[in-house]
């Protein structure tokens, strides 16, 4: 567990890095507090942006593009960039924190252009042709641009965040620390949910929405990268031919020529791919199909969350004990049953709360475990890459998902989210069972040994 005593009087040890009980807690308080920022800020585009072209007319295949289509390209293409540098920059700041920081000013700068796109377009539209028209047009083109500009910036965090964690906390204590990482993200959107979006029922508002949480991520987010230290690593690994292709040959060697990893990649892209409806179309299945307002769905999301954040406490434990991956495969067969009840049973407010809650009963089990499961099966040395790999996998059936899924949407309607839940998670599962089987030949629980490619030559 990394559990040592030591002459400094340090007891938890995570490469270089000690803590003593107190300092350990430190650590928690200040990465917890900066994902409760993040997360907040994270939740306004896909919960928030898809209203407002919506307001414009927008199609459901446009939302699709902007909110996921488009993010997943530039995923594809900077991920892999953005990780594997990180994996080899050697600075004072660490191995992460440079590239959060970095990208904290021009995230926020986005955000609240974002918020104000109808303003900014309405102006720019009058000054143009004139106060008679509909600058629909001009505004949706000003959220494509400014959501792009958010996308590019925000890849350094989405890149780099999570391998801060693997870094930082030791690896006996990862299940738990992401069990609560996981619970303060859920009050986090309970937050939102609560009493920042049904603010969204009015237009008016929703800028001043965009620039508040913008703002409070900065500061929070910001504290969080100068509070939390990173240890020393050793020198980053020399590579046996020089040049930028020789790199991305090895590169694309070592993550993607042995069969194992490349099955699991395509696994968690798929099951990524199975809530893409959902996440993009959700609240406009309660409104158009169940007569939500957005304050009603708000209070169903965030009282659902409220039960669901406090399972986490011991679904770390069981992350810990039991081992993720078996955690993530028994959620995924009971999220194909709530997707069933949620089809056939889902109609008014109450019977969409009760949904809610079982969708949200059996996700929970692998948003606990998804992460600890990663940790646990990348070599540690080339997590970033790793990660890298199968976010490029993930890019390229989220290009696809969320143009598709729009467009699957147009053609058949909302309640279809649920469809497409069910059918792509099945798919993942089946992936993670023959994953499941080749772990245990590598040594499961006790001897799990990452297979790597024999090094080059030099």
């Amino acid at each position: 567990m990394n559990k040592e005593k030591t002459s400094s009087g340090a007891i938890w040890q995570c490469g270089t890095l000690q803590y003593t009980n107190k300092t350990l807690v430190y650590l928690f308080i200040w990465m917890l507090w900066g994902d409760f920022c993040y997360t907040l800020m994270e939740t306004l585009i896909p919960t928030l942006l898809p209203l407002v072209l919506k307001q414009h007319n927008a199609s459901n295949l446009t939302i699709g593009l902007l909110i996921g289509s488009v993010p997943s390209a530039l995923n594809f293409v900077l991920n892999p960039i953005i990780s594997t540098a990180s994996d080899r920059t050697r600075s004072k700041w660490g191995r992460r924190r440079p590239y959060l920081l970095f990208s904290a000013p021009f995230v926020v700068m986005f955000l609240i252009l974002l918020g104000w796109s109808d303003v900014i377009g309405s102006w720019l539209y009058n000054c143009a042709w004139g106060p008679n028209g509909d600058p629909a047009g001009v505004i949706i083109g000003l959220i494509a641009f400014f959501s792009v500009g958010f996308q590019l910036f925000n890849m350094f965090v989405i890149s780099v965040l999570y391998y801060i964690f693997a870094d930082v906390v030791p690896s006996g204590l990862i299940g738990r620390f992401l069990a609560l990482f996981r619970f303060v993200g859920m009050g986090a959107g309970i937050v939102f949910n609560r009493w920042i979006l049904p603010m969204a029922d009015r237009r008016e508002l929703i800028p001043w929405i965009f620039t508040v949480v913008a703002l409070i991520y900065l500061f929070g987010f910001g504290t969080m990268c100068i509070k939390v230290k990173e240890g020393q690593y050793p020198p980053p690994e020399k590579t046996a031919s020089s040049g930028h292709w020789a790199m991305v040959g090895k590169y694309f060697r070592e993550c993607f020529s042995i069969p194992y990893y490349l099955i699991l990649f395509v696994a968690l892209a798929i099951n990524t791919t199975s809530n893409s409806c959902r996440i993009m179309f959700n609240l406009l299945f309660a409104q158009h199909d169940l007569n939500l307002t957005a304050g009603e769905f708000g209070k169903i999301m965030a009282e659902t969350s409220l039960v669901m954040m406090f399972a986490y406490i011991p679904l770390g434990y069981l992350v810990d004990k039991f081992h993720p991956l078996r955690v993530f495969i028994a959620g995924g067969f009971l999220i194909v049953l709530a997707n069933v009840f949620g089809f056939f049973w889902c109609y008014d407010y109450k019977s969409f709360y009760v949904v809610s809650f079982a969708i949200s009963a059996t996700y929970i089990l692998q948003n606990a475990s998804n992460l600890p499961m990663t940790i646990k099966l990348y070599p540690a040395e080339k997590y970033g890459q790793f990660c890298s790999a199968a976010a490029m996998i993930s890019a390229v059936t989220m290009i696809l998902a969320n143009a598709g899924g729009g467009a699957f949407i147009d053609h058949f309607g909302y309640r279809y989210i649920f469809v497409w839940d069910f059918f792509f998670t099945i798919i993942a599962n089946v992936l993670l069972i023959v994953v499941y089987c080749r772990w245990k030949r590598y040594g499961g629980d006790k001897n799990y040994v990452p297979p790597q490619k024999k090094p080059e030559k030099t």
